[in-house]
C-alpha cells in the first residue's frame, strides 16, 4: 500500500466519499477508499437507510389502527420491538452489502482505518495491521458530520442522540426531544406512532424551522392534533438537565411564560450536526462556521484538496453529497456540467407522519429577494387518492415570479410527497413555469395531482377547489 500512489485518495467513505469514488473509477482515476468504520457513513447505518424503516414500521402500525376504515378486520394488533430492530437491521445490511460490491466491482481500494491527513498528497492510515501511508495526486475530505451535543451528558441510553436512536433496547414509555429539526419530528413520528408520550421543545417559532415557515406550522399544528405536546418558542435550560432512576428533568420557558419542568423517560438530544475534521489540521483549511469552506467545484484553499458533503455544511442531505462527490471528480476529469451544486435545486424531504417536502426558495425569502409572486396552494382534502389512502392532512404550495414565469420554490406537506418532490425538481432543474406544471398532464387517481392543481391555482386557475 506504501508504495502505491493513486489519482484520486477519497478520506471517508459515507455518501459523499464512496459515490464519488465509483465516479472516479468509471473515469479511469486509480483510487483509493479511506474509511475508519463501515462504508455508507452515517446515512446507511445512523440516519436516512434505519431511520426510513423505522418509519415504514410505524407507517404500517398506524395504517393497522385504522384499518376497520379501510373494511379489514383484525385481532390483536401490536408490535414486536425486536423484529422492527431486525427488519431495520436487514434492510441496512442489504444496502451495506451493495456498497461493498461496488467497491470490488469498480476496482476500488478501500483502506479501513483512522486516517490522519499528513499533506494533501499524503494521508496515513491506522489500521489493524499498523499504520500505513496513503499517497496521491488529489485528495477528496469527505469526512461527514456527528450529532452537536452542547457537552451533555450523554450516556447513550437515557440521554441519547440520534446515533444511539437506531439501537436502543427498547421502546421508551416517554420521551423528550430537544430540537425541532428534521431529526427531531422524523423520530417523533415514529415514537408516537408506537404509543410513546412525545415533547418536542424548539427554541424558534416553528419546527424544521429552516423551510417554508408554514411547512412548519403545519406540521406543529398536525402533531398537536395528534396529541404530541409541541413547545416552540421555547428556551431549554440545558445546566438542568438530570438524569435518574425516576427518568430525566429539563426545565424550559416558552416564550412569554413562567418556567417549567418537562419529565420523561429519555431524553433525545437533536439539536443539529457538526462537521468531523478530526485528523485534518495540518492541512490549513479555511473555516465557516466549523465547516470546510469551498469555492467553485468543491475546491478548497488547499491546491489539489476537495471537500464533498456534510464536512461542507449546506442541507446534510445524502442525495446532496452525492452531486458533490460526483461534482469534484467530474472536474478532475474536465467533464464538469456545472461550477456548484446549487442548494435551490437540492430537495429537502422530511419523513415525518405527514411527509415533508420541499425545493426552492422559501416564500418569505423569495419576497425579501425582491421578487413579485404568483403562489398557489391545494389541499390533500380536495385529492381524489388522498382520502383512499385516509390521509386527506396537508397541502402543496407552488411559488412562482410574476416577471419571469420560473418556479421559484414548490413546499408540500401531506401523503407521500417526499416521492413527487423529484417533478418539482426537475421543473427547478429546466427552469420551468407553473404553467408548464399545471399542463403537465398527471395521472388520475394520484397523489401528484395535487402538484399541477397548486400550480394551476398559481396560474388563477385551480380546477378542484
Amino acid at each position: 500500500m506504501a508504495s502505491d500512489r493513486y489519482d484520486v485518495v477519497i478520506l471517508g467513505g459515507g455518501s459523499a466519499g464512496y459515490v464519488a469514488a465509483i465516479r472516479a473509477a468509471q473515469l479511469g482515476f486509480k483510487t483509493a477508499l479511506i474509511e475508519r468504520h463501515k462504508l455508507g457513513g452515517t446515512c446507511l447505518h445512523y440516519g436516512c437507510i434505519p431511520t426510513k424503516a423505522f418509519l415504514e414500521s410505524a407507517h404500517v402500525y398506524h395504517q393497522l389502527q385504522e384499518r376497520e376504515r379501510f373494511g379489514v378486520t383484525a385481532d390483536n394488533v401490536g408490535y414486536d420491538y425486536q423484529k422492527i430492530m431486525a427488519f431495520k437491521n436487514g434492510v441496512v445490511d442489504k444496502n451495506w452489502k451493495g456498497v461493498q460490491f461496488l467497491m470490488k466491482k469498480n476496482k476500488i481500494d478501500v483502506v479501513y482505518g483512522e486516517g490522519v491527513a499528513e499533506s494533501p498528497s499524503r494521508v496515513w492510515v491506522k489500521t489493524e495491521d499498523g499504520e500505513v501511508a496513503v499517497e496521491g495526486n488529489n485528495l477528496l475530505v469527505a469526512t461527514g458530520s456527528r450529532p452537536r451535543t452542547f457537552g451533555l451528558p450523554i450516556d447513550g441510553r437515557q440521554i441519547y442522540t440520534s446515533d444511539h436512536a437506531v439501537s436502543l433496547d427498547a421502546m421508551p414509555k416517554s420521551l423528550i426531544i430537544l430540537g425541532g429539526g428534521v431529526i427531531s419530528v422524523e423520530f417523533a413520528s415514529y415514537y408516537h406512532a408506537f404509543g410513546v408520550e412525545v415533547t418536542i421543545v424548539e427554541i424558534l417559532p416553528t419546527l424544521i424551522p429552516l423551510m417554508d415557515a408554514e411547512l412548519g406550522s403545519e406540521l406543529g399544528k398536525i402533531f398537536s392534533r395528534q396529541k404530541m405536546r409541541v413547545l416552540v418558542d421555547t428556551t431549554a435550560d440545558l445546566q438542568s438537565i438530570e438524569g435518574g432512576e425516576s427518568g430525566v428533568r429539563l426545565q424550559v420557558t416558552p416564550k412569554g411564560k413562567e418556567p417549567q419542568t418537562l419529565e420523561a423517560e429519555r431524553l433525545l438530544v437533536a439539536v443539529g450536526r457538526e462537521a468531523v475534521t478530526d485528523g485534518l489540521d495540518g492541512l490549513g483549511f479555511e473555516m465557516d462556521r466549523g465547516y470546510i469552506r469551498i469555492g467553485d467545484n468543491q475546491r478548497t484553499n488547499v491546491p489539489n484538496v476537495f471537500a464533498i458533503g456534510d464536512v461542507t455544511g449546506g442541507y446534510g442531505l445524502a442525495h446532496e453529497a452525492y452531486a458533490e462527490g460526483i461534482l469534484a471528480v467530474e472536474t478532475l476529469a474536465g467533464v464538469n456540467k456545472f461550477d456548484r451544486v446549487d442548494l435551490t435545486r437540492v430537495p429537502q424531504p422530511v419523513f415525518s407522519l405527514p411527509q415533508v417536502a420541499s425545493i426552492g426558495l422559501r416564500e418569505a425569502d423569495a419576497r425579501d429577494r425582491g421578487h413579485e409572486l404568483e403562489t398557489g396552494k391545494f389541499p390533500f382534502s380536495a385529492n381524489s387518492k388522498a382520502p383512499i389512502l385516509n390521509e386527506t392532512q396537508g397541502w402543496i404550495k407552488v411559488i412562482g415570479d410574476k416577471q419571469t414565469g420560473d418556479v421559484l420554490g414548490v413546499h408540500m406537506i401531506g401523503p407521500n410527497v417526499t416521492e413527487f418532490i423529484a417533478e418539482a425538481a426537475l421543473a427547478r432543474f429546466l427552469e420551468g413555469t407553473p404553467w408548464e406544471l399545471a399542463y403537465n398532464i398527471h395521472p388520475h387517481p394520484t397523489l401528484s395531482e395535487a402538484l399541477g392543481e397548486a400550480a394551476h391555482a398559481a396560474e388563477g386557475a385551480a380546477i378542484h377547489m
